[in-house]
């Protein structure tokens, strides 16, 4: 006897495994009402707003209509939760996920935009979720050039899809990382994080992160606008204040020329309940007033504990002996921009400049970044030191 595909409904969505289904609903607060040998009735427990929806569910995945009873299951859940179905279907088959979706308004047809677009949308995305996550544990403003490998690791799980829409893109952000859980090889992927979700995962603390910090830095950015606030604002650390890593991604996101998007923020109700879904909606202006703030942060904005790899391409000293100055052509963000400091050395490590800059070889140097116009500084430096190993090559 044939059967249908029980794995994707017609519109491409991987409809849930029954087992990570049931996980599910026992996990965001459903219970068993009634079942016999073909199907299980579900209720939400103790919640009167919902207390006449039910979800139906088979008793087995090998029926002819799995995928449209589990489409009305999903629909049922999508009032309840407020999420998208396909939200909703990321969320379990990935053991936990929220989501972030992102509303372009590109001058094309519905569910097509230019790859210029698309591709600083995306890009975006993946930079956002990247700093987002770095925050938590890098307090600064601006990254340092090395993210950490934990916020590239957790950005590396997270699943992008479309959405019907003018041009919409649908993050799925896992709630939990690789770090933090280890599966056990016998369970199928995902299923074993519905079962126990700690109350905060590391997921969780992005999207709250990714959320708190775009109202942040809209509300910053209309100061500014208004003339409340200079654009030097940006630069106070407070609560929620933005990193030039989020502020560049918030600025990138409607494209080159800065389209109008909005950005909506699902949470997944496995850690703590049903939450409104957040929309905001950034404009043309606020896009640029935060791509200017992430170039003041990264540019303009000194800052202690600086450290800048590059070449020595400038080397200056009166007389054959003593201090001199260098002037390194290095990174020292994680834009990965090379820009020009200045580092005023003593005699050995002036030396070492000399042999790095004769050699070609990188050098690396750490002090606190003093900015007066266009003239960047590491002053009270606490290292100097070519980088090892490069010598060696040729």
């Amino acid at each position: 006897m044939s059967r249908a595909n029980p794995t994707a409904d017609e519109g491409g969505t991987k409809a849930p495994a029954l087992a990570a289904f049931i996980n599910y609903l026992t996990s965001s607060g459903w219970v068993v009402e009634d079942s016999d040998e073909q199907t299980s009735m579900w209720r939400l427990q103790r919640n009167e707003r919902y207390d006449r929806i039910r979800i139906v569910l088979p008793t087995t995945q090998r029926v002819r209509d799995y995928g449209d009873r589990v489409d009305d299951a999903l629909k049922a859940l999508s009032f309840v939760e407020r999420r998208l179905p396909e939200e909703i279907a990321d969320d379990i088959n990935f053991g936990g996920a929220d989501n972030v979706a992102v509303r372009l308004t590109p001058d094309a047809p519905a569910g097509e935009a230019p790859l210029v677009l698309a591709y600083s949308a995306i890009s975006a995305l993946k930079n956002f979720v990247v700093a987002s996550a770095a925050s938590l544990d890098h307090d600064s403003l601006v990254l340092p050039p090395r993210r950490p490998q934990r916020a590239e690791a957790y950005a590396s799980q997270a699943r992008l899809s479309t959405q019907p829409g003018s041009f919409i893109l649908s993050l799925a952000l896992p709630l939990s990382d690789i770090y933090a859980e280890e599966s056990d090889d016998s369970t199928p992927p995902g299923q074993d994080a519905l079962v126990d979700v700690p109350p905060q995962p590391f997921g969780r603390k992005v999207t709250n992160r990714m959320l708190a910090t775009t109202r942040k830095a809209q509300q910053l950015a209309e100061e500014v606008s208004e003339g409340d606030r200079p654009i030097s604002s940006f630069g106070e650390f407070v609560p929620h204040a933005p990193n030039a890593t989020e502020l560049a991604a918030l600025s990138s996101l409607g494209g080159p020329d800065h389209g109008i998007y909005q950005i909506r923020f699902a949470r997944s109700p496995l850690t703590g309940g049903t939450t409104e879904p957040a929309v905001l909606r950034v404009t043309p202006g606020q896009q640029r007033i935060l791509g200017e703030a992430a170039d003041y942060l990264r540019t303009k904005q000194p800052r202690a504990g600086v450290t800048v790899t590059g070449l020595v391409v400038r080397l200056f000293r009166e007389g054959g002996f003593g201090r001199g100055e260098a002037v390194i052509q290095g990174v020292a963000d994680d834009s990965g921009e090379a820009r020009r400091y200045r580092v005023e050395l003593g005699e050995l490590d002036y030396n070492e400049a000399v042999r790095a800059h004769a050699n070609g070889l990188q050098v690396t140097a750490t002090g606190d970044l003093d900015i007066r116009g266009t003239r960047r500084s590491l002053r009270r430096l606490t290292s100097f030191a070519i980088i090892p190993g490069l010598e060696d090559e040729s």
